[in-house]
């Protein structure tokens, strides 16, 4: 430095110090004492939360910063309406230097240190009497200060569960006009929570004050994105665009606190498209989501409650069902068509519709079903779903609200191939032919083995133009004989097929069963073993050339087979009728069928 400059720079720093002295002396005469200061500052913040603030000891004010720290207490905070108390060992509040110059104490920024935040009960417990959003906007229209910060704080219910911990935010309010933006993290449930909050002006509408806000929330169970409007009126409400993803439903539930076991269902779900909510119900006006692989658009809306509902007409091209088909012997909420767990705690208007679906290996082609459950009482209907080759419809009805579920089943199976249902299914039945079947069954039980067990109802079935594996032909031209299995290579053609079957306690029972044959007419009885998959039958074989009448069925003796045996191999025997009286089974004398054994 060259020696003229010299006085020039001890002149500068004799000035900063006389003005340094005279404002060390000046803003505590402007301000009064460090407890007039803080009764300013506490008062300032009381009128902003509408409750009362305290600033404990011990105490430390400083001018150069001015700031004040110490220990904060906040309770009865009506402009705060979801906050009942909130304390912090450890706080700090910055002034603005220029007003306090002039006397006036205006706040910068705010520190909480380790703050335990305790929520109300409800938003409306305190008796304010203004809405709950309202009361929100005014709060962020004009803070008295444009910073929060908020560090390793924890949030606990009116009863004193934790709720979240680890709370860290930084707010700063940018102008005071509503404009905010938010940044922090917290723990929730042990998942660490990462989001963002930027939200516009807020403005006077005809609907109430409303402001641009985009919001992003980011962790392991969910990761969601708004931007859009919100309002603030008698609740809050808005409207946007908003991208949301579950890899794992099941796991955000649980995190949530909706307790579910785990499953093979409710994989990668996700939802985007335009959104409304009002209060505690969102709605996706046309929206494209995706769950276990499927993809789907359409109309979607859930309303979360103690007991959430959920709405929707949804199309998808694809439908895979065989996430919620269940397996094993599980219970017997994991039914078909939906997890049944999830029905039994929540309600349900859902219309489905799909130009292919597909179960169990089975193409189901185009259809569509309807599900509503209420009350863990549920009911479903199938419309024209293409089913091998032909139609299937009905409807069906659980009631999971007790401990022991209660189903039932009516519906028509219209035109279908057997060969092609069956073959998914690996029973080893070479049946062909096209089939109709009516049924109207129920059951109860706890377990799909006791739900299997207890059935009970009626089954009708023709078939027309098919084959059974079984060689009558060759059985009623012998006389005796017998085979291991169903006979592969030479069966038995039908023109039709019909047989009137009722269930009981788990086994089908065919009280009526005729096939006409190229070379005649079979007929008889017998049943199958649902649990079990096994098989008890008896046929007649009547002569094509000259058919039994009435008296030739007591005088003659007509080729009869038995069928017994399991399901995939059963033993197949010629048995001559026997002796007239010694436990020959009972026959209608004006049919040919042979009665139950």
């Amino acid at each position: 430095m060259k020696p003229r400059q010299r006085p020039w720079k001890w002149l500068l720093v004799g000035l900063v110090a006389v003005v340094v002295a005279g404002l060390a002396l000046l803003l505590p005469h402007q301000l009064g004492t460090s407890s007039e200061l803080r009764d300013r500052v506490a008062a300032s913040l009381s009128d902003w939360t509408g409750g009362t603030v305290t600033l404990t000891e011990p105490l430390q004010v400083h001018y150069f910063p001015p700031s004040l720290r110490g220990g904060f207490v906040l309770s009865n905070a009506a402009n705060l309406p979801a906050v009942r108390t909130v304390t912090a060992p450890d706080f700090k509040v910055t002034l603005d230097f220029a007003e306090l110059l002039m006397g006036r104490v205006q706040l910068d920024a705010l520190r909480l240190g380790k703050p335990t935040i305790t929520l109300k009960e409800s938003a409306g417990e305190g008796g304010a009497e203004q809405p709950f959003a309202a009361m929100l906007a005014d709060a962020l229209t004009d803070p008295p200060l444009e910073a929060v910060r908020i560090r390793r704080g924890t949030v606990k219910s009116a009863s004193g569960k934790r709720l979240i911990d680890k709370l860290d935010i930084r707010l700063s309010a940018r102008g005071r006009s509503g404009v905010l933006a938010a940044l922090g993290s917290f723990d929730f449930n042990g998942e660490d929570v990462a989001f963002s909050l930027d939200s516009g002006k807020i403005t006077e509408t005809v609907e109430g004050k409303a402001a641009p806000v985009t919001i992003k929330l980011t962790s392991k169970p969910v990761t969601a994105r708004f931007s859009g409007t919100v309002r603030a009126a008698d609740g809050l409400e808005g409207s946007g665009d908003m991208e949301t993803v579950l890899p794992d439903a099941r796991r955000f539930l649980n995190w949530v606190g909706v307790a579910i076991p785990e499953g093979d269902s409710l994989k990668n779900v996700a939802a985007s498209g335009t959104v409304h909510w009002s209060g505690s119900t969102m709605t996706f006006d046309d929206g494209t989501f995706e769950l276990d692989g499927n993809e789907a658009v359409g109309l979607f809306s859930v309303t979360a409650s103690t007991r959430p509902r959920v709405e929707g007409t949804l199309a998808f091209e694809t439908l895979m069902l065989d996430p919620y088909l269940g397996r094993g012997d599980a219970s017997a909420q994991e039914v078909a068509g939906f997890d049944g767990f999830l029905l039994k705690h929540l309600d349900a208007d859902l219309r489905v519709s799909a130009g292919e679906m597909s179960a169990a290996g089975l193409k189901l082609g185009r259809g569509g079903f309807t599900i509503n459950a209420k009350g863990g009482t549920v009911s479903g209907e199938i419309g024209e779903l293409d089913l091998c080759g032909g139609q299937a419809s009905g409807r069906a009805g659980l009631d999971l609200s007790g401990a022991r579920t209660v189903a039932s089943l009516v519906g028509t199976l219209a035109g279908i191939s057997i060969d092609t249902c069956l073959h998914p299914f690996a029973l080893g039945v070479p049946l062909r032919g096209l089939s109709t079947v009516k049924l109207d069954v129920s059951s109860g039980g706890t377990t799909r083995g006791e739900l299997i067990r207890g059935l009970v109802g009626e089954v009708k079935i023709t078939a027309q133009n098919g084959a059974v594996p079984i060689d009558f032909p060759e059985l009623a031209a012998t006389s005796a004989s017998g085979s291991d299995g169903w006979s592969r290579g030479a069966g038995t053609a039908f023109t039709s097929l019909d047989a009137d079957c009722s269930l009981s306690a788990g086994h089908l029972w065919c009280r009526s069963f005729r096939m006409q044959t190229p070379s005649g007419l079979v007929s008889g009885s017998g049943g199958m073993d649902v649990a079990q998959q096994t098989l008890d039958w008896d046929f007649l074989i009547a002569d094509p050339v000259a058919p039994l009448d009435a008296s030739q069925l007591v005088m003659e003796t007509p080729p009869r087979v038995s069928l017994h045996g399991s399901l995939s191999d059963p033993l197949i025997q010629r048995a001559n009728r026997p002796t007239l009286g010694a436990g020959s089974p009972e026959i209608d004398p004006k049919s040919t069928s042979a009665a139950p054994r």
